[in-house]
């Protein structure tokens, strides 16, 4: 942890400031012309070296919706950014990631806090060695999911399991989700999912992540090959191979399909790749399909008449809602504005 820099009245962690800055996605230097100094002195505040005069720190507490004294609280552990560094050496811009890991760090800070005085459920979630198939049975079976039946309400399973599930008020283009392993009341998973994304894709994504979570504690394989296998694990985990053969009967259509996302709750792109991969259907079928697909201009969006409900993680307001009289107190214990309070529990 880094050595406090003290002035006369407080001790400012330059990592909170940082963080705050990253959280809200600005860079350096526009926080800099957001407040009047220069870029260097908002390097020498996050590096803890200076101390921010009272009227910057209250500039970048306006700027951050955070309360001053937020930059007074001592950092928690780390949290790992687990499956998040998957992403960042791909595709993902460091801004993105950034917003991304700082915004489940701070539910994730809350959380810790929090259960001091609150019990979470025991995790029930099995680390493998399997392949993806095997290791999707297995995962069902420690997580009490009958192994033919579509998965109602993933994430209600997952955090009656023991898994907490963060969800980010935040857009994110690029990251559905990533998850994490933490020191909370034990070893713990954590899956961030981002906000507004459809229905089907955010269980596909919590299912991905919780391939990750179950194969790869730690990584063994090249980060091609996981993302692979945590695909194969949501696609078997969500749909089972042992009752497929007579879900996806032949010959499939796109009204087959849009009656089968209904029922297990996937996209029809996704029943397409299960169908091609158990091999019920060939490659040129499931190309026919996608084409078809296209042609009624379902490649990015399907039909809203297919919208899949999205799931709503239930913990961290439950954990606010036990500890806290009014969402006052709560802002207050955590040093944070109502705003970021709103914006924080709106989708919890």
């Amino acid at each position: 942890m880094e050595t406090p820099k003290m002035n006369q009245t407080r001790t400012i962690y330059g990592s909170r400031i940082e963080q705050a800055r990253k959280l809200s996605g600005y860079t350096q230097k526009q926080l800099a012309e957001k407040i009047g100094v220069n870029q260097s002195a908002i390097a020498q505040y996050e590096k803890g070296k200076t101390i921010p005069s009272d009227d910057a720190l209250k500039a970048i507490a306006e700027l951050t919706r955070f309360l001053p004294s937020f930059f007074e609280l001592a950092p928690l552990d780390e949290f790992p950014e687990g499956s998040l560094a998957y992403r960042a050496l791909r595709s993902v811009t460091a801004k993105e990631a950034d917003k991304a890991y700082f915004n489940a760090k701070l539910m994730y800070e809350h959380i810790s806090i929090m259960a001091r005085s609150f019990v979470l459920p025991r995790v029930q979630l099995p680390l493998l060695g399997e392949k993806a198939e095997r290791s999707a049975e297995i995962t069902r079976a420690s997580l009490g999911i009958a192994p033919d039946l579509p998965i109602r309400d993933l994430t209600n399973v997952l955090e009656r399991n023991g898994i907490v599930i963060l969800s980010l008020p935040i857009f994110l283009k690029k990251i559905d989700a990533f998850s994490t392993w933490v020191d909370l009341q034990g070893n713990r998973p954590i899956i961030a999912e981002s906000f507004g994304k459809p229905g089907d894709r955010v269980r596909f994504s919590i299912a991905h992540e919780l391939g990750h979570l179950v194969m790869h504690h730690p990584p063994k394989i090249t980060i091609k090959l996981m993302e692979k296998e945590a695909n194969n694990f949501a696609s078997s985990f969500l749909l089972p191979k042992c009752v497929m053969d007579s879900e996806l009967i032949k010959p499939l259509s796109l009204y087959t399909l849009a009656q089968l996302k209904i029922k297990w709750g996937v996209s029809m792109q996704a029943l397409i790749f299960r169908a091609r991969d158990l091999k019920i259907i060939t490659e040129r079928q499931a190309t026919y399909l996608f084409t078809q697909m296209a042609s009624h201009g379902w490649k990015t969006h399907e039909p809203n008449n297919l919208d899949i409900k999205i799931e709503t993680p239930q913990l961290f307001r439950k954990m606010i809602e036990g500890l806290y009289d009014s969402p006052d107190r709560y802002a207050a214990d955590m040093c944070l504005t109502d705003s970021r309070v709103s914006e924080m529990t709106l989708f919890a």
